[in-house]
């Protein structure tokens, strides 16, 4: 990721992140092993290092060296471990506490003013809180009404736009602008041209308003421009992920408009 604020070590970030993740591993590690076997794996299974030497009976001794080692990480590398915490078996870390940790992990990351929030185990980059709930909202809404193939290309696009430590600003963009036409498609004429770059197909039989489809076109145009799809620019039309975060949170709006109009349509 580029231009965020450091959490080097001693920031209140980084010390915060420490903190949530401390206070929840030690107060549920009844054994007084939990350390021992999160040391071990994230040493063989993320940061690749030799176990031979690691402390094999000494929880606290394991703590300290797993700190050290979170502590020092770069950014980019720090969000890399705690998704790998969240979401890898050799982690060593029980699924409550996983739970523990994704319940309490957006409120600590808007404390401290981080420019990631946690969606399904990623750290996604998003302007504020209302692109974060857009994209959410559509990703959850596109799982009720049963179109996979646009929560497939949306969650694609979350991912490129999180890709550390640069983001894949063109690809995310196309993986939402796919998104779009694939629920285009699935709810207008599903045996015609994909529509891309527009929400057209659809405009009349969901009542989009003219002025609103008209500023809606103008965007989506946008994206398609960008996106490398056929039709489109060339491929690797230069978009900074400043204009790729928008268009994705827009792509993610629509989709919601989209959905919101067919429910209300009945």
């Amino acid at each position: 990721m580029t231009d965020q604020p450091s959490s080097a070590p001693g920031s209140p970030l980084r010390n915060s992140l420490w903190n949530l993740l401390f206070r929840i591993v030690s107060s549920t590690d009844h054994s007084r092993t939990v350390w021992t076997a999160v040391l071990r794996g994230a040493c063989l299974a993320f940061f690749k290092e030799p176990i031979d030497d690691l402390p094999a009976s000494d929880n606290d001794a394991s703590r300290a060296a797993f700190r050290d080692r979170f502590l020092s990480l770069p950014d980019h590398r720090l969000y890399d471990l705690v998704e790998f915490l969240l979401v890898d078996d050799r982690a060593g870390l029980k699924e409550v506490d996983r739970k523990l940790i994704r319940r309490s992990m957006n409120e600590i990351l808007d404390l401290e003013g981080a420019p990631v929030r946690l969606l399904r185990d990623k750290f996604v980059p998003l302007p504020d809180s209302l692109g974060f709930d857009a994209v959410a909202t559509a990703e959850e809404k596109l799982d009720l009404f049963d179109l996979p193939a646009a929560s497939r290309h949306l969650d694609s696009a979350l991912g490129y736009l999180s890709r550390r430590p640069e983001p894949a600003s063109w690809e995310a963009v196309r993986e939402a602008s796919l998104a779009v036409a694939a629920v285009v498609r699935s709810f207008g004429d599903k045996e015609g041209k994909i529509a891309l770059g527009t929400v057209a197909p659809v405009a009349e039989s969901f009542g989009i308003p003219p002025d609103l489809l008209a500023g809606m076109e103008i965007i989506l145009r946008r994206c398609h421009a960008v996106s490398g799809l056929p039709g489109s620019g060339p491929v690797g039309v230069p978009v900074d992920h400043p204009e790729a975060t928008f268009l994705v949170v827009f792509c993610s709006s629509a989709i919601n408009y989209l959905l919101r109009s067919r429910e209300a349509a009945g």
